[in-house]
């Protein structure tokens, strides 16, 4: 056999085995909780059922059973204690200062954090999270206030949590009821998109719809399609309050609390949906006048 041959031989069969050991590694990745003991024999049972012994001479480091026994041993070591030390799932950097603004741009103000949940469970451990550490929490939709209504107090900015909620932006509409179930973050965009598909539309519009339904809420927003204001629309709420307890208002049910929501800047709880009464689509024209 040329040395070129039995080097063609010992690059494939390195290949090979490093194939094999990716695949253990995959393997051992899993988190199983078996003991070290067994997870060993069972490696190395299947190891030497695996790898027959290679008679070439250049090949038997890579073959020899005491180097594969030794191997698989440390293998096993090593990812046994990464199981049992993972690795952080995310990297924080805490040595940076976080600046949030508004629309204005005018209303620059130094926080603690800022949350972005996607769940009503995320809000609770936020509020928990908050209230064990001695923080107050910050709750804006879109952020396009002017005067930085959604923005903490600034003499306070080592311990101001955000929760910023554009990420909790999920439309539902019941053809039965003619209803529209949307959550705190949703922009009015989505909403007349969703309702469009069934040749309806919200009872009070705005001039622009980049706001969010939540936040539209907060200040009680009058329309430009009625004299109306949001208030009129609003069948019931649902929010979470100080001690991180899901609950639902109307003007049945808690109706202080219903009416302090409306217009109340985000200050009383954090609202997580909105059910909202529709109206039937309207054909409207434009037409063009030109003055002498």
């Amino acid at each position: 056999m040329t040395n070129r041959l039995i080097y063609r031989w010992s690059k494939r069969i390195l290949s090979i085995f490093m194939i094999q050991i990716k695949s253990f590694f995959s393997i051992l990745s899993t988190s199983i909780p078996t003991p070290l003991s067994w997870l060993i024999l069972l490696v190395l049972n299947i190891s030497f059922r695996l790898f027959p012994y290679v008679i070439i001479r250049s090949c038997d480091i890579v073959t020899n059973r005491t180097f594969i026994l030794i191997s698989l041993i440390f293998i096993c070591l090593y990812k046994v204690y990464k199981w049992l030390n993972p690795d952080p799932k995310y990297e924080l950097d805490f040595t940076g200062d976080i600046y949030l603004d508004d629309v204005s741009q005018l209303n620059k103000t130094r926080i603690s954090s800022i949350f972005y949940p996607r769940t009503v469970n995320d809000i609770q451990y936020l509020i928990g999270k908050a209230r064990s550490e001695n923080k107050t929490i910050s709750v804006r939709g879109q952020a396009h206030t002017m005067g930085g209504q959604t923005l903490p107090c600034r003499k306070r900015s080592s311990t101001n949590y955000v929760c910023d909620l554009k990420y909790m932006n999920q439309v539902e509409y019941d053809q039965t009821s003619q209803e529209v179930l949307v959550q705190a973050g949703t922009t009015w965009t989505n909403v007349i998109y969703k309702l469009n598909f069934y040749g309806r539309s919200p009872v009070v519009m705005q001039s622009y719809c980049t706001f969010s339904v939540a936040g539209t809420l907060s200040v009680n927003a009058h329309g430009i399609t009625s004299d109306d204001a949001i208030y009129n629309s609003v069948i019931s709420i649902e929010y979470i309050d100080i001690n991180g307890k899901e609950q639902e208002c109307s003007r049945e049910k808690n109706q202080e609390l219903f009416s302090l929501i409306i217009g109340g800047y985000g200050l009383f709880v954090i609202i997580t949906r909105v059910r909202l009464m529709t109206v039937p689509n309207i054909k409207t024209t434009l037409e063009y006048i030109r003055l002498q």
